[in-house]
Formats: structure tokens, sequence, C-alpha cells
């Protein structure tokens, strides 16, 4: 990392800390089979299709369980549209909505906010701020993302997992270790 990405991400880091100070929501641990919302954050860019697939069936398995499902799919290339846009509860972000700093727009924060998942799980483990950010100022009960170093505040549950991990596995992941919350 050259030195100018490092004092950026060292900046917004400092930025994101203050603002997650001022806004302050109630979480707690809500185990998968007692949530009725659950938020999915997914790049886009790091998946193949043979993975959105396996994503789609996933969510349909969840909504088939009674489960509503709001899917917040990031997509860090430039005039990108959204894949999932037929969806009614979903949350596009690309380059046009996030800031210089890698944060998404206010819009789609009180977007994704008004959903009031019982849980929010980020797939996203890019080095870009945007999903962190997103769960850092999220009202999700419980939030479910990938170790990092850093961001333990920002988590009720974090998994660590090998950077390989195919989407079917880091699915069965969370949902092996949401399933273990409040038994």
């Amino acid at each position: 990392m050259n030195w100018i990405a490092e004092q950026k991400k060292k900046y917004s880091l400092r930025v994101f800390g203050k603002k997650v100070k001022k806004v302050r929501f109630p979480h707690d641990f809500v185990d998968i089979t007692h949530a009725k919302r659950i938020g999915l954050i997914i790049n886009i860019n790091m998946f193949t299709s043979k993975d959105l697939i396996v994503m789609t069936d996933y969510m349909t398995r969840l909504e088939d369980s009674g489960k509503q499902i709001l899917l917040i799919e990031l997509n860090f290339k430039r005039g990108t549209e959204a894949m999932f846009s037929d969806t009614s509860n979903t949350v596009f972000v690309n380059p046009m909505h996030i800031s210089w700093l890698g944060f998404p727009s206010r819009e789609a924060l009180l977007k994704i906010n008004k959903y009031e998942s019982d849980i929010l799980i980020n797939l996203d483990n890019s080095n870009m701020m945007t999903s962190r950010y997103i769960c850092g100022l999220s009202n999700a009960k419980t939030r479910a993302g990938f170790y990092e170093e850093g961001y333990e505040d920002f988590y009720e549950l974090m998994i660590e997992a090998p950077a390989d991990l195919k989407l079917k596995s880091m699915l069965a992941a969370f949902e092996d270790y949401l399933n273990m919350l409040k038994k």
C-alpha cells in the first residue's frame, strides 16, 4: 500500500470512528431461526456467475422459511447496473453513491436502516470501507462479518475465514454460527 492510500485509510477510519460514536443503536444477539428480517451485503465483483446463483438460491430458501430479505449490492466498477434490480428489497451502491473515503451515500444508509434488520451479514471482504461503514452505522440487532482487526466494535459476530473460501461455504459458516446464538 502506498503512502497516500495508507493516509487515506487512517483518515477514513478516524472519521468513521467518530461517526459511530455519535450514532449508537441497541444491538443484541439474534439467532437466524428467530430473525424475521435479514440483510445481506454482497460485493458483486468478488463472485462468479455460479456464486450469484448460489446467492439467489440462498435468498429464496430464506424467503421460503418466512424471512424478509434486504440485499445490499455493492459494485465498485464505474457505470455498472444492479444485478438484482428486480428484487423489491435491494439497495444498490456503486461509485456514484460512494464518497472519496469509501462511505456510501446518506440516502443508501437511510434506506438500509429503514428496513430494521434483525441480522445483517457482511459477505464483502474486499479492502473497500463501504460495507464496514454500513455495518458500523447499521441499526441491525446482530451484525455479522469476517474478522478484521480494528473492526471488532462494529460487529456482534465475526468469523475468521480463509481468503479462498467459496460463497456456499461462507453462507454455511455464518448460518452455523448464527444458529448457535441465544440457545
